[in-house]
């Protein structure tokens, strides 16, 4: 649910509330903090007597041990950075909410800061990038207007070359430039105007509220303006993303497929506008209750299997959607990029890499003789996070990966998820529905023989999930070793492949 209003600037959001910061309680990941403060730095692991899994210091990139503490790091902003931004404000908690490591390389992390001056109410949000200096020269000339990093302005972005890092305070960010502007209301007003001056200054100011951030790649806003006559407001998403061009693209691929859904019974939102400069795509609120919850919620084995079903007769019926793309996913393509990824862990993960390189190759040898079937329209991130239910209607939403290829990616992806779940909870039951959800997809859509080929994919999206686990929290990595959830998942995708 969203929090109390939160200002940046000019800008009234709604940010949803970080109950743990806001109550004054230590966060989790503080509580987790205090116990490794205690235990191992990170130049500690390599030379341990732990299992070898555990992580490695990573010589590029020094402060990664602060930067993974929300203790060292709260008196990092009070020491380093909040004199400049806020003189005489203090962080009283930290806590990460998010994180994107690349070994070697550089390592984003968003921080939640709660600061002791109470008009402030919700938490602010801070990026930190810590990487190679060169790379943060090259930030500040392509995207920060050519400033160098001694001339960026301390009340919104702070460069610290002591400490390799970068600082962002949101929603300043270097890789979505016109997010500000994005999320400023009379912008905002503007954009939502139809009938040219007299209605631009008539319309009402929006509320501006943050649904989804992705740093660095993507955020998801809803504005809601209230109607004159105290009727129902009016609802819109946003989507700002680092890609100038997805937005046209997401916006065509939707206006096409709208009345084929439609014929066949699904709701696919409807695009308004476009300001391809900033990468926003303007699109109508589809009404309707998430699906995903309904399955976290259910007790009975009935219950799970009826949203299983749900969504299988919703997947087949997008592929049978006609589509035309210039973009045709692949497995191969798949496992090209998961290479370059695994490739980034040997120096600080060594056993990680091992065991995800030798899965990797295992599915590419599996792949050369599997079957190969003409191109259908793929979603290309399908999962019950993205199906809402209005009026016994299905709507599906989230078209940016949508492309086209084997359908057995689709059906593959959700499958991972399922196993994700199961991994994470340790239940059985999920690795069940996903066989359900494959026995039901092929009674709509037999003719894919997807069961064929379905093992690739869901392991190689296992792996993607391993990788992509280990990227947000190394240092739950590093700790757990064997046991960690990446660890945990290289086995899942190890024990599809050997099932099959």
């Amino acid at each position: 649910m969203p929090g109390s209003p939160y200002v940046t600037g000019k800008t009234s959001i709604m940010l949803r509330e970080d109950s743990d910061l806001a109550s004054g309680q230590k966060p989790e990941t503080e509580k987790r903090d205090r116990a490794k403060d205690h235990s191992l730095s990170l130049s500690d692991f390599s030379a341990s007597s732990r299992s070898p899994s555990a992580l490695r210091a990573d010589p590029e990139l020094p402060f990664l041990e602060m930067a993974w503490s929300p203790s060292q790091m709260q008196e990092f902003f009070n020491r380093s950075v909040l004199p400049g931004v806020w003189p005489g404000q203090q962080a009283t908690a930290v806590a990460i909410k998010d994180m994107t490591y690349r070994a070697s390389k550089q390592c984003e992390i968003l921080y939640a800061l709660q600061l002791d001056d109470p008009t402030q109410g919700q938490p602010r949000w801070v990026v930190v990038t810590f990487a190679r200096e060169s790379r943060f020269q090259e930030i500040c000339t392509h995207h920060y207007d050519g400033d160098t990093p001694a001339r960026l302005t301390p009340s919104s972005v702070v460069f610290l070359p002591e400490y390799r890092c970068l600082v962002e305070f949101f929603p300043r960010d270097w890789q979505l430039p016109f997010l500000a502007r994005a999320m400023e209301p009379q912008e905002v007003a503007s954009l939502l105007s139809q009938g040219g001056p007299e209605a631009e200054r008539s319309l009402r100011l929006p509320q501006v509220e943050v649904l989804r951030y992705r740093f660095h790649r993507r955020c998801v806003l809803r504005y809601t303006v209230k109607a004159p006559d105290g009727g129902a407001p009016t609802e819109v998403i946003a989507k700002v993303d680092r890609s100038k061009s997805l937005a046209v693209q997401v916006a065509r691929t939707q206006n096409l497929l709208q009345p084929q859904a439609t014929a066949c019974g699904l709701i696919i939102p409807k695009p308004l506008g476009v300001v391809q400069q900033w990468g926003l795509l303007l699109m109508k609120r589809v009404p309707g209750t998430a699906i995903k919850p309904v399955l976290k919620n259910a007790t009975a084995p009935e219950q799970f299997k009826e949203v299983i079903e749900q969504a299988a007769a919703v997947l087949a019926r997008l592929h049978r959607l006609r589509f035309e793309s210039p973009q045709v996913q692949s497995l191969q393509m798949l496992l090209q990029e998961l290479h370059k990824r695994a490739a980034l862990l040997p120096l600080v993960a060594p056993l990680l890499a091992q065991e995800a390189d030798a899965l990797l190759q295992q599915i590419t040898r599996l792949g050369a003789h599997a079957t190969t079937v003409a191109p259908s329209f793929l979603h290309g991130d399908f999962s019950l996070g993205q199906l809402l239910m209005e009026n016994g209607q299905i709507a599906v939403i989230d078209f940016d990966s949508a492309c086209l290829g084997d359908p057995a990616f689709d059906v593959g992806n959700f499958m991972a998820k399922l196993h994700r779940i199961a991994v994470g909870r340790a239940d059985d039951v999920f690795r069940q529905l996903a066989m359900h959800f494959l026995a039901e997809y092929q009674t709509h859509l037999p003719e894919h023989r997807v069961a064929d080929r379905v093992h690739l994919f869901m392991s190689a999206t296992l792996i993607e999930k391993a990788l992509r686990e280990f990227e947000r929290w190394p240092d739950k990595y590093g700790q757990a070793g064997p046991d960690s959830l990446p660890a945990l998942l290289l086995q899942e995708a190890a024990a599809c492949l050997s099932r099959h």
